[in-house]
């Protein structure tokens, strides 16, 4: 039997509202994943779906329960608290190189950052907190894509799809089947189609618990019959990345679409 490496133990999250309130994300949570399995997770709200990619990979912390991590975890993509907004990308890109990187090709991996990233000229080596949305998302997808990790956990917004670009949207896209052949994924995404492609297995949570686990299909289909009608739609993290800053403005129609 394949090894566990990552284990959720009666994970509770909740996300801090105005007014001292409260709500809950996830309630009573256990989950594992195994080495080999790529897992979708269906959703009846976004947050609690992103909730549980970033408590499997220690971004946000528990409320209570545990979280087990065995193996080399990419942070979610894309991430808001990996990086260092004083720093500049380049330095960022070294200093993850150095924790994430191979010894002997940090030349070759920072390059590789860059051009993946595909930013205008000189954003590269501008401090990140003047960056956008959209330009972060980027760089976070352009670090994971260039790093070998064990799992990957992809959350909902993956930037890429580029209509005017081409022949970048070839390169990122071969990049990222080539960095998960063989290895543990974890990807949440509102767009089936693209959870189907590089999953064969799925989990639903409704009521902020894991109502549903099973294949891709059956998953999918119970989703469907149980859960849609009733979903609850927020789209704050999007609009994050929409309401870019006036130098993404050229760029934001390109990062809503999908490959």
């Amino acid at each position: 039997m394949s090894r566990t490496l990552i284990e959720l133990t009666r994970a509770c999250r909740e996300e801090s509202l105005p007014r001292g309130r409260s709500r809950c994300l996830l309630k009573d949570v256990s989950f594992a994943l195994r080495e080999g399995q790529k897992v979708a997770v269906f959703s009846d709200f976004n947050k609690s779906a992103n909730a549980l990619l970033e408590c499997a990979s220690e971004v946000a912390p528990l409320q209570s329960g545990k979280v087990e991590i065995r193996a080399n975890v990419s942070w979610p993509l894309p991430s808001r608290g990996a990086l260092e907004g004083v720093m500049t990308g380049r330095q960022n890109a070294k200093f993850l190189q150095a924790v994430y990187g191979t010894p002997g090709e940090e030349y070759e991996q920072i390059a590789r950052i860059e051009e993946l990233a595909a930013l205008e000229p000189g954003c590269f080596d501008q401090r990140m907190k003047s960056w956008g949305p959209l330009m972060r998302a980027r760089f976070d997808v352009a670090v994971s894509l260039v790093f070998d990790f064990d799992v990957y956990i992809i959350s909902k917004r993956f930037p890429w799809s580029q209509p005017t670009r081409p022949q970048l949207e070839t390169l990122v896209r071969e990049a990222f089947e080539r960095r998960i052949s063989g290895k543990t994924l974890l990807l949440f995404h509102q767009d089936e189609e693209f959870l189907g492609r590089y999953c064969d297995e799925a989990i639903v949570i409704s009521d902020c618990q894991i109502a549903y686990k099973g294949s891709f299909s059956d998953a999918q289909k119970w989703f469907h019959l149980n859960i849609t009608k009733s979903r609850i739609e927020d789209d704050s993290q999007d609009q994050e990345i929409e309401d870019s800053s006036p130098e993404l403005i050229e760029e934001s129609p390109d990062e809503v679409q999908l490959w």
